[in-house]
Formats: C-alpha cells, structure tokens, sequence
C-alpha cells in the first residue's frame, strides 16, 4: 500500500461498510491519491463527501461512459506527473491559459471540439434570496461556495453540428431539429444521458476529462459576479435573452451578448443539464462547487437543468432557477453545455 501511486476506491453498500476499503480510502486521502467512484447508488461516508466522485452507478462497460472516461483521465492527469505519457501531446498547453481566454481542443479524427472558456476560480452565495421576485423554496438556502480551482466551461450551448458529428463517429441516431434547422443552434431533443454520451466520445477524442458542469459551476459561471436575479441586473430583456416564446423557437447560439465570462445564451435559449441528482433544496449540499452525486435524500433518476429557455417566462430564466428532470427526458427545450478541468 505505501508504494501505491493512486487508490482507487469503488463505493457500493458493502465497500462502504468495509473497514478495509475504508482504511485504504483514508490513506488515498491523507496522501491526495484518492480517485473514488460510484458503482452503487449510496451515500457516500461522511469524511469523503466532499471529494470528486466519478458516477459508473450506470455504467455496462461502455468505452465512451462519461464517469469512466472522467475516472481514467483524472489518473492520467495524476500519474502522468510521475512520468506516464499523456493520451494526447497537446494537453500541457493548456496549463498556461488564464481566465478569459479560449480554446479549442484537437480531435484525433481531425478537426477541433468545442470553443471553451477558461472560468477563474472564486466563491459565490449560491442559491437566491428569500426577498427574490419569482423565488421559490428549492432554490435555498443560500450558502457560500468556494471553486477552488479555474475550470474550462463551453462559450456556447452544445451546437447540432457538434454533436452531430458525434452522432455520425458513432452511429447514434441524430436527434429532431423539430424543422428550426441545424448547423449553430443548440441542439435539443437530448436526454442526460445522450449528454453524457457526448462528453464521453469528446473526452476520448481529446484526451481531456470533459463532463456536464456541476450546478454550483453552471450557476457561478452564469452569475460571473453579479448578485442580481440575471446576470443582466435586476431584469432582462428581448435584446439580452431568447425567452417566453418571442422568437418561437431557438435562435443560433451566441445570437445575443455574453455574460462578464464570456459565456452566450446562460440565461434562455435552452434549458441546460447539470451533471447533479436532484434534490428539492440545498440542504446538505456540497460547499466547494462539485456534483452532488450521492442521494442524500435526493433522486438520481432525475438531474438538475439550469436556465431557462425560448418558452419560458423570464423569471425562470433567472440566475438562481432549477429544475430537475428525469435523466431520460428529452424534448424541444433541453440542450446542454460542456465543461473539463484542467
């Protein structure tokens, strides 16, 4: 055990009553060696709550899996320092980016994946307050989040022309445009987990750990820095928004101006998945910005999805909104964003 480079610990309700399993787990975290996942559908052990877990709980050994390929690309990144070579020679490129700054990352079939953004690390109040016009009880209570560490986010919602190009590496069947057209807008008609899919198939394609964002980061990266209901102030407009079926329908992405992070369309459009299980308030809820993956009282058949879209009334456009979905769920307001650590 003590020459071990990296623990990787498998919770299940047996290995989470194992002494064993967790004496190791206690080693793996005293010496930050510890890569946890979910193979069953539990509450995670008190002292290990707040670390990253990769979800397989779905998992039928699938290749392209999004918490496998997050599991193994976290043990790359790990293991790469200890002299393994990296899946992919244009990955120490991007430990230079700072905030603000863009990129895109190789694909090994040729081209280039989605235009992402660099996210600084910060806090935030998490959550809206009880005096918010259009508040209600899920979205509190309030509390402060740290993001520990700068994160990539997609500039844009996930585009027809990007995932159908995943759609045709596979030979997955390519989702209904329900007649608004392809190509920039955001695609729809997806479930979480034809998203996770897709961030699989990108994740092997580039080497990278990509995933669906937290809901602490998707309401960070959408709030960036304000404290108002929308990102915008206190209100927000048709010239600011795609929202409550002024257009009919989806617009482009980025067809309208981007938050202080550079990030389009956080507020309307589509409605965007969030990599957590549900859970109808933040009670217990993690404080350093990850999923919050264990039930707890909560309902992993459905997941969280932020943001508003083209149909809906502007104050469930707002910064604080959540719903949760089922992860089976797929419809014309349902799209979905990427993220990836560095």
């Amino acid at each position: 055990m003590h020459a071990a480079r990296a623990v990787v610990v498998l919770w299940s309700a047996a290995s989470r009553d194992s002494d064993f399993v967790l004496e190791e787990a206690e080693y793996g975290k005293c010496k930050d060696i510890l890569f946890p996942a979910f193979i069953e559908r539990v509450e995670c052990p008190y002292e290990f709550g707040r670390i990253q877990t990769a979800d397989l709980i779905e998992w039928n050994h699938q290749l392209e899996h999004a918490g496998l390929v997050q599991l193994l690309a976290s043990l790359r990144v790990h293991l790469n320092g200890a002299g393994t070579e990296p899946l992919h020679s244009a990955a120490p490129i991007q430990s230079v980016l700072k905030p603000g700054q863009t990129f895109r990352d190789p694909l090994q079939s040729g081209g280039e994946g989605p235009l992402l953004t660099v996210i600084p690390a910060g806090r935030f109040v998490m959550g809206s307050p009880e005096d918010e016009h259009g508040r209600a009880e899920r979205e509190g209570p309030q509390h402060e989040v740290i993001i520990a560490q700068p994160f990539a986010l997609g500039v844009y919602a996930v585009t027809f022309s990007e995932y159908d190009r995943f759609c045709e590496a596979t030979g997955k069947k390519t989702p209904d445009d329900n007649d608004w057209g392809r190509e920039n807008r955001p695609v729809i008609n997806v479930s979480w987990h034809d998203a996770q899919a897709y961030c699989g198939w990108l994740s092997n394609q580039t080497g990278q750990s990509y995933r669906l964002p937290s809901e602490a980061e998707w309401e960070y990266a959408c709030r960036a820095g304000t404290t108002t209901p929308f990102n915008t102030g206190e209100k927000i407009n048709s010239e600011q928004a795609n929202f409550d079926i002024a257009h009919d329908r989806t617009l482009s992405a980025g067809s309208f101006p981007s938050n202080k992070f550079g990030l389009y369309d956080m507020h309307g459009n589509v409605l965007e998945w969030a990599q957590d299980c549900w859970h109808e308030n933040y009670r217990g809820a993690p404080n350093d910005g990850s999923a919050w993956l264990e039930a707890n009282g909560g309902n992993c058949d459905r997941r969280v999805v932020r943001g508003g879209s083209w149909y809906l009334d502007p104050l469930l456009l707002r910064s604080a909104f959540r719903y949760g979905d089922f992860s089976d769920a797929a419809g014309v307001l349902l799209g979905f964003r990427i993220a990836r650590a560095f």
